[in-house]
């Protein structure tokens, strides 16, 4: 699977001097709407992390910004009652779970949100958040269950 290339939308976004706050606006819209998904569920914001404490242990739905300034991406962590990462599923090999897990067959993940797209059209949020709210917080709800559920392997960049 590859990934679009974005890279003529990226160079026209890094000069144009409006991009900074067209990303602030995105990156706000983008909290907004995981905050209606998330908070119903019982999720708490501490900075870009919305979490869940029960006497199993700790979840968390994080939002990750790309080191270039172009994209965030939702992650989501797990952690057992003593502070450790559960040893079965995708924590045995990684501390966090993108939303592609749960859409094994879209060509990139899903999660990972451009804040051009968003600045053109915030309605390109309903699919991750539709994702986030059926799929992935079921899943992580499941582990406060004290399940070990599984999903599909990522797939392959």
């Amino acid at each position: 699977m590859t990934t679009p290339d974005t890279s003529h939308r990226i160079h026209l976004a890094a000069n144009d001097p409006a991009f900074p706050a067209k990303r602030e606006a995105a990156f706000g819209a983008i909290m907004a709407a995981v905050a209606s998904v998330v908070e119903p569920a019982g999720y708490a914001l501490r900075g870009t992390t919305w979490a869940r404490e029960t006497a199993v242990g700790k979840t968390a739905v994080h939002l990750q910004r790309s080191r270039y300034g172009f994209d965030v991406e939702i992650s989501l962590r797990c952690l057992l009652a003593d502070g450790t990462l559960p040893e079965t599923g995708p924590w045995a090999v990684a501390d966090e779970v993108t939303l592609w897990h749960f859409a094994p067959d879209a060509a990139s993940d899903p999660g990972t949100i451009s804040y051009l797209d968003v600045h053109e059209n915030a309605g390109c949020l309903a699919a991750p958040m539709a994702i986030l709210r059926d799929q992935a917080l079921p899943w992580l709800e499941r582990h406060h269950a004290g399940e070990s559920p599984e999903i599909s392997p990522r797939p392959s960049p």
